[in-house]
């Protein structure tokens, strides 16, 4: 198939990808607001959209991987081991912030690295990697905070975290839903416009096509999961930043809402099909939820039900196939 081809394939399937994550978010607009009329303001979207922000960001390395036909539970422990890493450099050893941002980006990348070759050379299905370097890694995170939450009150009442900017405003839009949408924005366009990025869908699509055609399929596969480290460590910077404190179990249940926000963006786990631009759509329509069980003044228990329901709907139209390679 030439490259031409390959081109317009991936586009048509990425035109009909946009339809149902589109049509969710319709449909929860006007169930939402139908239900609660606060809902539709400027001042709940914005909260929504920055709450959603750190997911946003998980959710596009998982579908990255599961584009492959692959998955990562282990973001969320990602997420919270690079949270106490950063915290630990920054109010502890005094680490220059260029340094502590690089060293935990390396991280994430680092995990990439042991999961993709995990998968590819020890042959371990991904969903066995990722579980066991979730609990790897929430180990990991517990030893280095001795099981305490790191934050600025801890150390001292007038220290405050050097990166504390990335959750301030630019020209009054939060730096953290900017970054959220330029991370989702640059994926969907490397995915869908170069041949690297449509090498993702290759592998997804047929594994065994993609190598007779000349695709590296290993190395394709280690690529995505650095992906998902490196953003997850990114969203582990955000939330520590946001929460003002580091933690061990923090974002419990992350990665499957990251999970849950691919599939509500119509990417099915055989992968090969899909959009990031859909994956957000699904990540808000989960912060939504949330929000919205807040406005109603219900618990917040009852939104993992809610998220459960809305799930299992769109799981109905995730085409059937085998669960992950």
């Amino acid at each position: 198939m030439s490259t031409r081809r390959t081109t317009l394939v991936v586009r048509e399937a990425v035109n009909k990808a946009y339809f149902k994550p589109v049509l969710f978010l319709a449909v929860a607009l006007v169930l939402a607001t139908a239900i609660s009329p606060h809902f539709l303001t400027i001042r709940n979207i914005r909260a929504i959209l920055i709450s959603a922000s750190p997911l946003m960001i998980v959710a596009v390395g998982e579908a990255i991987v599961v584009l492959t036909g692959m998955i990562d539970l282990g973001c969320e422990s990602v997420l919270a081991s690079s949270g106490v890493l950063i915290a630990t450099m920054d109010l502890m050893l005094r680490f220059p912030t260029f340094i502590s941002f690089t060293l935990t980006l390396a991280f994430g990348l680092l995990i990439g690295v042991l999961n993709g070759l995990l998968v590819v050379r020890a042959r371990i299905p991904s969903f066995v990697t990722t579980l066991g370097m979730y609990w790897g890694l929430r180990g990991l995170a517990m030893v280095i905070s001795q099981g305490y939450p790191i934050s600025p009150s801890a150390v001292s009442s007038s220290v405050s975290f050097s990166f504390q900017w990335i959750v301030s405003n630019f020209r009054g839009i939060p730096v953290m839903v900017i970054i959220a949408f330029a991370v989702a924005i640059f994926a969907q366009i490397f995915i869908s416009e170069f041949k690297k990025g449509r090498e993702i869908y290759a592998v997804g699509g047929n594994e065994l096509a993609a190598r007779n055609c000349g695709v590296n399929v290993d190395l394709v596969k280690i690529q995505v999961f650095m992906v998902s480290g490196f953003l997850s460590a990114l969203a582990g910077i955000i939330m520590t930043a946001w929460i003002n404190q580091a933690y061990a179990w923090t974002a419990q249940g992350f990665s499957l809402q990251a999970v849950a926000a691919v599939v509500l963006g119509g990417i099915p786990f055989i992968g090969g099909f899909g959009t990031v631009i859909g994956v957000v759509i699904g990540s808000f329509i989960i912060a939504m939820i949330s929000d919205l069980i807040v406005l109603l003044g219900v618990s917040p228990l009852y939104s993992y039900i809610v998220t459960a329901v809305v799930l299992v709907v769109a799981g109905l139209q995730v085409q059937k196939g085998k669960f992950v390679k």
